[in-house]
């Protein structure tokens, strides 16, 4: 009896760990850390100082979100560009983003969520006071798979911590 309790224990504990760390969440990790990456940079680096530089931007971020986003949440975004144009961005939660920011990239999966993931950074910037002060930028993610690729579902912000 106490081997198969043994046996039993086993089998459990391979199982438990192998859906913590399941193929498919690495790969949509690696997948959202690639868009975020692309994404910031091309946020980061643009200047628009012509109407053909934010030409080349907006058709730029198309591109990637057009690579990296479902069909529904593209058109999604397709609308909320119409409406709030370069002002409100879902999958950096309206928060000004640089290249520095990618040293703190953290990509964490939410185990009480199927297929949700936390996207954060740490933005180092000035309090109203002018004060240093680190901000901890935080985008929540839905993946799900489109046409066999992981891609992005949804995304929202949380509230910003400032620490």
């Amino acid at each position: 009896m106490k081997k198969i309790f043994l046996v039993f224990l086993f089998v459990t504990s391979a199982l438990v760990s192998e859906a913590q760390n399941s193929p498919s969440d690495e790969q949509a990790m690696q997948m959202l850390k690639a868009f975020y990456i692309a994404y910031n940079t091309a946020w980061a680096t643009t200047k628009l100082k012509t109407d053909q530089d934010a030409h080349t931007f907006i058709k730029k971020l198309d591109s990637l979100q057009t690579k990296y986003c479902t069909t529904k949440l593209k058109k999604e975004l397709k609308e909320l560009f119409k409406k709030e144009g370069l002002d409100h961005d879902l999958l950096i939660n309206d928060e000004y983003t640089d290249v520095t920011h990618l040293k703190t990239l953290k990509i964490v999966k939410d185990p009480s969520k199927a297929n949700m993931y936390t996207v954060s950074y740490i933005d180092h910037t000035l309090s109203p006071a002018y004060k240093p002060i680190d901000k901890t930028v935080t985008v929540n993610v839905t993946v799900a798979k489109e046409n066999g690729t992981y891609k992005i579902a949804d995304a929202y912000g949380d509230a910003i911590s400032l620490r």
